[in-house]
């Protein structure tokens, strides 16, 4: 490797094995730009966009861990990541000289040295993702592309009732896209909970995982009870059936954001965040 400022040159090591740094970056992203977060071959992805910037960088292959995946479209506000490098890093160059490279769809909010045990999935408690729909009479150039449009008007009160049947631990299986190759159908919803101001309703779930295209089937159940298709304690219905086909459509992948994910105290990562932080404290 060549002399690099973005590294500490008396903290070099022969070969990573297990000696090696291992850094955590939060990292916010539009869904429109990427085909999803996880490489995939001939197509733009968080992780490859990501992965490819910090080979430019640092003259190194990385390989980056994510939380959670989210799909094509989906968005996220404090996505963790973390990678193992055999030197450190000088935090302060490294982080804007990163985002020197990236597109404009992409941003490192943050870098950290962390613990050899941290590990972005494996290692968190809790995630928590909003869906947002704007339920205006007519669309909104500024919700656009990181909301659904939904124009009929809801009826908020029906879908929170509907959402409180969601809470503890289930078998989420009516929720989960069919034909998976991930057999997990347990998770424990700590949190659900809907918001609405001046025609935005925000969808608030957080849960110990979530199940491949849960948020957005539910969101799209949600949606139906909120046109007074179904009743609340349809939803009841649907968690029972443990059939994908009683559920409702899945709903729109732009109007879903990875708000954040938490980790205990031993693998604390900074992060700020802004948004409803009365939730988290159901998640602890």
């Amino acid at each position: 490797m060549r002399e690099n400022t973005l590294t500490i040159e008396n903290n070099k090591l022969e070969s990573e094995g297990s000696n090696f740094f291992r850094y955590s970056l939060i990292v916010e992203y539009v869904g429109w730009g990427f085909f999803g977060s996880q490489r995939q071959p001939n197509v733009k992805t968080v992780q490859s966009e990501l992965e490819n910037a910090l080979k430019k960088l640092l003259q190194y292959d990385v390989k980056v861990i994510f939380s959670g995946r989210t799909d094509k479209g989906v968005h996220a506000k404090n996505q963790v990541v973390h990678f193992n490098v055999p030197f450190e890093l000088n935090l302060n160059r490294f982080l804007y000289s990163l985002n020197s490279i990236l597109s404009e769809h992409l941003s490192v909010k943050n870098v950290q040295k962390v613990d050899k045990t941290f590990h972005s999935q494996l290692s968190a408690k809790y995630r928590w993702y909003r869906y947002t729909i704007n339920n205006q009479p007519q669309r909104s150039v500024w919700l656009d592309k990181t909301s659904c449009h939904i124009y009929e008007k809801l009826n908020v009160e029906s879908m929170q009732k509907a959402l409180n049947y969601l809470i503890g631990e289930h078998d989420f299986t009516s929720f989960k896209k069919v034909n998976t190759p991930n057999p997990v159908k347990e998770c424990v919803m700590y949190n659900a909970e809907i918001s609405e101001k001046s025609g935005v309703i925000n969808i608030d779930l957080i849960a110990n995982r979530f199940l491949y295209n849960m948020v957005r089937i539910i969101a799209g159940t949600l949606i139906e009870i909120g046109k007074e298709i179904y009743p609340p304690e349809h939803m009841l219905k649907v968690l029972e059936a443990k059939d994908r086909t009683i559920a409702g459509p899945t709903a729109e992948a732009c109007g879903l954001t990875f708000m954040m994910v938490g980790y205990d105290e031993k693998h604390n990562v900074n992060m700020e965040i802004n948004d409803n932080e009365n939730l988290l404290s159901k998640a602890s």
